[in-house]
């Protein structure tokens, strides 16, 4: 009895210790995903933090290209003023008016042949607040002096100041920003580029002459407001041998979660490849993956001022004057630019969802047929009476601006950010921008005697015929990168091009 006592008493204690145990674990299993989930958690919040702040320092930089666009687009409400009577200029010549135009793009072709080279001496941000100078510099010129000349130079300098912005702020994004959302940064640059646009429409339209340049001029503070938020780019960091450096601005960039080592890792092997190279022109085309870069951004960018976007931006206003459209030229003109801007917004959230070759097909395509119509609308203006669709210029040419900005508009800076070798992707970017402001001083300065020999409907036809083309090279060149590393990208341009994008690990965005 007393053993049959014992016996139940133990397997009872058993079962009380086994129950105990059970509750211990299911308590400490609780707790454990109750921390692995906190843990998840403050790491996603920290690397949203970090996104943010991505994204802060890469508009900061951007911001300089609210200056190039005001800078391109200056010429467009300006140039009806010094054609009138109340212009302090005598009344312009049309070879007057092709010079204005156009001296920004060669002045843009002296500051991008230097800007990879002082940016590799200096760092990419302060290479990036150097370009104030000639902005601040075209703007006290066009305030304080009243002659042809001058303002030649004040669009020469500002030239300077767009040429070096649009080689620095795209390579600079493109160091500092994340894989999976370097195509929605890299286009904060030509987003702000078309809020300068809108501003420059706007300010021109509504403001005198000495108000609205000194409103540019003022425009030039946020930048220096700016400074602080930059981080210097963490590739220049380990270039420089500043270890300590980089593993600072990584934290920040990239979260304290982050695996930094592995990331500083894959830059300093980056940096060892440049040193056994030069990085000039012969290092460029010395390999197949340069190659193949140097053809698709030269194409990209040719292709881009071969639509004619620069001489319609230049030329907006007078364009809407010689359609005779029903429209106020000046209000539709910022129609055009506040479109711009919404679209260009549209690309920087898709462009990583949709990929980078999607966007040009479509673009190029698009264009081509608002192009084809706007040339058609001008052939029946010259024949008679246009009145009933006096609307069709202002709906083409925001279209036009659609879809524009939805590919040819963003994607080639997103891709000059992306696929260079970084031994060579200072010449590279240098060479390609040249290759850039080159056609858009030929297509500006060409634009008045295109219209007055051929016809405009034969000149927007003519570009058309390049759009048209820019979709079939788009189609058969450009290789997709979307959500790619820039060192996948490269192994990508290293192997045929009839490769497989899905032989190639992506990145989930």
């Amino acid at each position: 009895m007393v053993t049959t006592t014992m016996a139940y008493a133990d397997k009872a204690d058993a079962e009380t210790l086994t129950s105990i145990e059970k509750s211990r674990f299911l308590t400490t299993s609780s707790d454990s995903e109750k921390q692995d989930h906190e843990s998840q958690k403050s790491a996603g919040s920290s690397n949203a933090g970090r996104k943010r702040f991505q994204l802060l320092a890469s508009l900061c930089a951007g911001v300089i290209g609210v200056q190039s666009g005001i800078t391109l687009t200056w010429t467009s409400p300006i140039l009806p003023y010094f054609m009138s009577e109340e212009s302090f200029l005598s009344p312009v010549s049309e070879n007057q008016v092709s010079w204005i135009t156009s001296l920004l793009a060669l002045g843009a072709i002296v500051g991008a042949v230097p800007a990879g080279k002082i940016a590799d001496r200096i760092g990419r941000k302060w290479s990036i607040l150097l370009t104030i100078v000639p902005f601040a510099t075209s703007w006290l010129v066009l305030i304080f002096t009243r002659d042809i000349v001058s303002i030649y130079i004040a669009r020469f300098v500002g030239g300077i100041g767009a040429g070096a912005a649009c080689v620095l702020v795209p390579v600079y994004i493109g160091e500092i920003a994340h894989a999976s959302i370097r195509g929605a940064l890299t286009a904060c640059f030509p987003i702000l580029l078309s809020l300068g646009i809108v501003l420059s429409f706007v300010a021109g339209a509504y403001c005198p002459y000495v108000t609205f340049n000194a409103i540019c001029c003022a425009l030039l503070l946020p930048l220096v407001l700016g400074a602080p938020f930059m981080p210097e780019s963490p590739m220049w960091l380990v270039q420089r041998g500043r270890k300590a450096q980089v593993t600072r601005v990584l934290c920040i960039l990239r979260g304290s979660n982050y695996d930094i080592e592995k990331e500083m890792a894959v830059l300093q092997d980056d940096v060892d490849k440049m040193a056994r190279v030069q990085g000039g022109l012969k290092d460029l085309i010395g390999t197949q993956a340069g190659r193949r870069a140097i053809i698709v951004c030269l194409g990209l960018m040719s292709f881009q001022q071969l639509c004619g976007v620069d001489a319609i931006l230049f030329y907006t206003v007078n364009i809407f004057q010689a359609a005779n459209s029903t429209i106020d030229p000046f209000v539709a003109s910022i129609v055009v630019g506040v479109v711009e801007v919404l679209m260009t917004i549209t690309v920087a959230l898709v462009i990583d969802r949709f990929g980078r070759k999607p966007l040009l097909i479509i673009s190029g395509t698009a264009i081509t047929i608002d192009l084809a119509i706007l040339g058609y609308y001008f052939k029946l203006e010259n024949e008679g009476d246009v009145n009933a669709i006096g609307w069709l210029p202002l709906t083409c040419l925001s279209t036009f601006n659609i879809f524009f900005s939805i590919g040819y508009g963003s994607v080639p800076f997103t891709v000059i950010s992306e696929i260079f070798p970084p031994q060579t992707k200072g010449v590279a970017s240098s060479m390609s921008i040249v290759v850039h402001w080159s056609l858009v001083f030929a297509v500006t300065k060409l634009f008045p005697t295109m219209e007055d020999r051929m016809g405009p409907a034969a000149t927007f036809w003519t570009f058309a015929c390049f759009t048209a083309a820019s979709a079939v090279f788009a189609y058969a060149l450009v290789p997709e990168t979307k959500g790619k590393t820039l060192q996948e990208i490269q192994k990508k341009l290293e192997r045929k091009s009839k490769t497989r994008t899905t032989d190639y690990p992506v990145e989930p965005v």
